[in-house]
């Protein structure tokens, strides 16, 4: 369990995406079967000298070892595998995703990490002709690949893209001054990044589990932290 446990936090998962992007809930089902189901089917069938013990406790290893796998196999597919720019926001994209409406896995691949978050910032950039652009959101409406999975159409953020991205975007005061929690977690973020907060720009993540504002260095570009 303390392998899994790393695995996502340091590998399928790094922060922040483990308590804002379906990690801390994956894991929870994992703990959950392994950690409680199991001991309380064998306090269920234990009894000392009981005939057949010992193959009630082997289906009862099986059932936890099949839940194992089942957890693991579910977090490496859905594991946040891209964040993108699409229709006017970022959203992560989960590995899963991003290869079902992708025919060219090898353009995935080129995307590099972005260091702070360890998952490429990919922009997606939907053909100039308005018909085909209209097809492909007509497909995701009719359950095809979501648009923002459409793997073949992501390219590498560039400087331009954030300078648009944040010129458009509203100010964290603004949004502060309308969520109470958002108002929060900016003052304990300020706390710890006080002479930073004036070249810093914020841009929310929309996520599996919630929202979640990152924290971007307005000369630079590159991800200082995020509002938790």
């Amino acid at each position: 369990m303390g392998l899994v446990a790393a695995l996502m936090l340091f590998v399928l998962y790094p922060q922040p995406w483990f308590m804002h992007d379906g990690g801390w809930t994956v894991f929870r089902l994992i703990l959950a079967v392994d950690l409680v189901l199991g001991p309380m089917l064998t306090l269920i069938v234990f009894r000392r000298g009981k005939v057949g013990l010992k193959r009630d406790l082997s289906i009862i290893a099986a059932v936890q070892l099949g839940a194992l796998a089942f957890g693991v196999t579910t977090m490496l597919q859905h594991r946040p595998a891209y964040m993108v720019y699409a229709e006017n926001n970022f959203f992560t994209v989960t590995w899963t995703q991003a290869r079902e409406g992708t025919r060219d896995a090898a353009h995935l691949d080129a995307l590099k990490a972005t260091p702070g978050i360890g998952l490429p910032i990919a922009y997606l950039q939907l053909p100039a002709d308005a018909a085909e652009r209209a097809r492909l959101r007509s497909a995701a409406g009719q359950g095809g690949p979501l648009v923002t999975s459409l793997g073949d159409y992501y390219r590498p953020i560039t400087a331009a893209d954030w300078r648009e991205i944040l010129r458009q975007g509203p100010g964290i005061e603004t949004l502060a001054r309308n969520d109470p929690d958002i108002a929060a977690a900016l003052e304990r973020f300020r706390a710890s990044h006080a002479e930073a907060m004036a070249n810093l720009a914020f841009v929310p993540v929309v996520c599996s589990n919630d929202v979640l504002m990152l924290a971007i260095d307005k000369t630079t570009f590159s991800v200082i932290g995020w509002l938790d």
